[in-house]
């Protein structure tokens, strides 16, 4: 099977912006956690949510936008940290001159949504969490391993791809 778009370099370009804009180390802008490893806090995970869809019907689905959303959670165990460095992202992510460097790697932002508390009442009091997420839009690009056919021939007239 091809593979045919990498959302481990997707979600690593986004981890990289976020990591630039916030000058938190690799150790604090991760792509998840467990129950096992968690970073020191404040931390920010940044994973995509897993729904992928097409914003046009294509007629060639080895070449299409595909649009998905990155979740950022910032982690703090300061409502008001939390709330800050969230803000700022957010707001920071909405720069164009971001978009035109993020875009130079191959990923458009489309949108940044609404931010949110997403703190989990009762599980763990002393950490907070807010976040929002990211809208953005890639190219699917592979090439097909199927025949396909380049030109035909009826009635002596020659129809061509291009």
């Amino acid at each position: 099977m091809k593979r045919t778009t990498n959302w481990e370099q997707t979600t690593a370009i986004i981890r990289q912006t976020v990591r630039s804009l916030t000058n938190l180390d690799e150790q604090h802008v991760i792509a998840d956690y467990t129950l096992g490893y968690k970073s020191t806090l404040p931390f920010i995970v940044v994973h995509p949510s897993g729904t992928i869809s097409t914003p046009v019907q294509h007629l060639y689905p080895m070449h299409e936008p595909v649009d998905t959303n990155i979740s950022i959670t910032v982690h703090s165990s300061a409502q008001e940290q939390a709330l800050d460095i969230m803000d700022n992202l957010q707001a920071n992510l909405r720069d164009p001159e971001v978009h035109y460097q993020v875009k130079r790697q191959g990923i458009i932002i489309v949108g940044v949504l609404d931010p949110q508390d997403r703190s989990a009442i009762g599980i763990n009091n002393s950490e907070q969490q807010y976040g929002f997420d990211l809208h953005i839009r890639v190219e699917r690009n592979f090439e097909s391993d199927q025949p396909s056919i380049d030109s035909i021939s009826y009635n002596n007239i020659n129809i061509t791809r291009n």
